[in-house]
């Protein structure tokens, strides 16, 4: 299945890309392309939307979906 992954902030400059589309296997959720895209920090610092809605880390994504990962927060 394909799935469209968009990044911000910290994320984005990390993990080297801002969109790009994977092709994942079917059963595939949010923390298994969160780990398969090498995202540098904890899922308790990051917040996860599919498809303009958020959506909780052991959500399985779906062929088309697309994925935005964004960090909490920030500021100083």
């Amino acid at each position: 299945m394909v799935v469209n992954i968009k990044l911000t902030g910290l994320l984005a400059a990390s993990c080297g890309f801002r969109e790009k589309r994977f092709d994942f296997p079917n059963d595939f959720t949010i923390a298994d392309a969160m780990e398969y895209i090498k995202v540098p920090v904890s899922g308790s610092w990051t917040r996860s939307s599919v498809n303009g809605s958020l959506k909780q880390k052991t959500y399985v994504l779906q062929d088309g979906d697309e994925l935005f990962l964004f960090p909490i927060g920030g500021g100083g």
